[in-house]
């Protein structure tokens, strides 16, 4: 069931060309578009948002305009998600790129309210630079590591996680945000690591945003 999924590999079309292709196009974007989430510790690039707009400001969901993409996303992004991943997601929603250094630490971490525990917090997530393996999930067994893989990805948000890019080279990941939760079925998925098979740790709490 797809409510049981901590991990699961998506099985859409995205070669190695297109990742460096998205990579090169998003790093040519002026530096001054990025900030930085001292929740998550990390750098940021809004791609969609609410009525485009750019900036930290663009990435709240407290809007009510449609989803669009913001003018400097580049083409490659856009025509990925329009075609491939939009369909088989049934909407568009924000969309974010997140950086993190060589060598540096993501912030143990929720991605959803305390209220929504308990409900599907299904992240999409597709690192088209670096290692999938350097996420884990916090559990009360220790850190559990995700395989590498090479597809995008789903991922439970509601589990407290973190990352360390233990790699010589900056980790780029296109994350896909609320106000999509997951859906009740998914076409196309292999569920890699099972809540079932897990017990979250009773500290769960401290990694909510304050």
């Amino acid at each position: 069931m797809s409510d049981n999924v901590l991990f699961a590999s998506i099985n859409l079309p995205i070669g190695d060309w297109l990742k460096q292709k998205m990579t090169t196009d998003i790093m040519a974007i002026d530096v001054d578009r990025w900030w930085w989430d001292n929740y998550r510790g990390t750098h940021m690039l809004p791609l969609m948002t609410r009525g485009g707009i750019a900036g930290k400001h663009g990435a709240s969901n407290k809007r009510n305009e449609p989803f669009h993409w913001v003018q400097y996303t580049p083409i490659s992004v856009r025509a990925w998600f329009d075609n491939v991943v939009f369909p088989w997601m049934g909407m568009r929603t924000r969309i974010s790129a997140l950086l993190m250094a060589a060598g540096t630490s993501n912030k143990e971490h929720i991605d959803c309210d305390l209220i929504k525990m308990g409900t599907r917090q299904h992240k999409f997530r597709c690192v088209i630079h670096g290692k999938t393996n350097t996420l884990y999930f916090k559990t009360q067994g220790g850190d559990v590591y995700v395989p590498d893989i090479a597809t995008p990805f789903i991922m439970d948000g509601s589990w407290p996680h973190g990352m360390y890019n233990a790699t010589g080279d900056n980790k780029l990941t296109l994350a896909v945000g609320s106000p999509w939760e997951g859906n009740s079925s998914y076409n196309n998925i292999d569920i890699m690591m099972d809540k079932q098979d897990h017990i979250m740790p009773n500290n769960y709490k401290q990694y909510f945003q304050q």
